[in-house]
């Protein structure tokens, strides 16, 4: 059975390290998740670290079950103060067992699109671990709303270059597993690095 949680752990320390010494420019630097910042993303990921089922039922309901105005919500709760203070709250999550419901690779996914979002704005990167990328990609390759991998690998094969991961039949989409994975996530900008008479229109979907 894959470990999703002991991945996830793993992803959301590798993130913490990455994130020491950032300059305001870098916390305050804009990414794929326009409007978010990576100030916005580290909050968000500091809710995630603190979600519980009980929590997350009782903030879809006061927001009407609207669940964009309830991930804005938590977010905004861990977004006070000094960008050290981000950083702190972020920090504590990390011996943190909570988890949100749902789907299990839901914080491994998080911590790994979410980290590269960031990565990519701040001009770092991270080799994960294949056995992290192929279980994500795996997971994603299903996903309906809000997700939506499912919709977008519909009818392609996508074949990752780096690790040993195929799926699916049809035009070929091929480039490294974390872009495939992200791609599948909706950030069209990820099919930058990939090709394949599948690209557009995969690009087309997100």
């Amino acid at each position: 059975m894959t470990d999703y949680a002991a991945m996830a752990d793993i992803e959301r320390k590798a993130l913490y390290a990455e994130l020491q010494g950032l300059t305001d420019a870098q916390w305050g630097a804009m990414t794929v998740c326009d409007p978010w910042t990576v100030r916005h993303l580290v909050a968000h990921m500091t809710a995630l670290g603190n979600q519980t089922a009980p929590n997350f039922f009782k903030g879809m309901i006061t927001t009407g079950f609207n669940f964009n105005k309830f991930v804005d919500k938590d977010l905004r709760k861990f977004n006070q103060g000094s960008n050290a203070d981000v950083l702190a709250g972020f920090a504590k999550t990390l011996t943190s067992t909570k988890t949100p419901p749902g789907p299990k690779y839901v914080p491994l996914g998080e911590y790994m699109c979410h980290g590269e979002d960031i990565r990519r704005v701040i001009g770092s990167t991270r080799k994960h671990p294949e056995a992290h990328v192929v279980a994500l990609a795996g997971a994603y390759q299903t996903t309906g709303k809000p997700l939506g991998g499912k919709k977008r690998s519909a009818g392609l094969k996508l074949r990752a270059t780096d690790v040993d991961w195929t799926f699916g039949d049809g035009p070929e989409v091929a480039g490294p597993g974390m872009d495939l994975i992200l791609a599948m996530s909706g950030r069209a900008k990820a099919l930058d690095n990939c090709t394949g008479d599948g690209v557009a229109t995969m690009r087309a979907r997100c």
